[in-house]
């Protein structure tokens, strides 16, 4: 599926679900939710997300490569994890007060939510990060997991995506997107993701980020 047209898709998606969403953009700069200031002295702040994939830098766009694709007959397309790249920057509850405090994000978590009926559930995923560190007015840049191969190669099976090749004469590609799994439905897959972040300050006070939530569309992209 080429990416010009599921932008579109994506574009026309936001706009209709818009009543039941925060929009696409979910939790944008500033993630509301985001708790324990009082406690801190620090409130951590989201100034902006961009989703990586094993190709570059994806912007705040949502794409999700479901499965990889063979472009020629030695060649096979780059595939993998996906991540999401947050932006945080620390804003003193009282700028007039110095502080040395500093926040460290320790976990996280991600979670799926289908916004189609019938779509196949998303194991959610939980992490670790100890090198997250949020002080007052400097930026801070934290990757977080987002979606791994083993969770793409379980959405296959759950919705019978399989791909075939033909090497002669010519090069043939053929891919079936679904009818023969648990789950038969067919791609773009679409899924509400929510990003949850949590840790301590030096002081050991607990303090929250997020959630971040983002629209994620599951298909098979062609990066070849």
């Amino acid at each position: 599926m080429k990416k010009e047209n599921v932008k579109v898709l994506l574009a026309l998606f936001c706009v209709l679900s818009a009543v039941f969403f925060w929009g696409c953009g979910g939790s944008g700069p500033g993630a509301p939710g985001s708790g324990g200031s009082a406690d801190t002295g620090i409130e951590p702040r989201i100034v902006f997300v961009t989703h990586f994939d094993p190709n570059d830098d994806q912007g705040d766009v949502w794409l999700i490569d479901l499965f990889q694709q063979q472009c020629d007959a030695t060649t096979a397309e780059v595939w993998g994890d996906d991540f999401a790249a947050v932006t945080f920057n620390g804003l003193l509850l009282n700028p007039n007060v110095p502080s040395t405090n500093e926040l460290h994000i320790t976990d996280y978590r991600v979670r799926f939510s289908p916004t189609q009926p019938g779509l196949p559930p998303i194991e959610e995923i939980r992490g670790t990060n100890q090198a997250i560190r949020i002080v007052a007015g400097e930026d801070t840049v934290g990757n977080f997991l987002i979606m791994d191969f083993g969770r793409k190669i379980q959405t296959q099976i759950d919705t019978g995506w399989s791909c075939s090749v033909v090497t002669e004469p010519d090069f043939i590609q053929f891919c079936n997107g679904g009818g023969s799994g648990t789950y038969p439905v067919f791609t773009p897959l679409l899924y509400n993701m929510k990003l949850e972040m949590w840790g301590k300050d030096r002081f050991g006070n607990d303090f929250t980020v997020g959630p971040i939530e983002r629209t994620i569309l599951i298909a098979n992209y062609d990066h070849c």
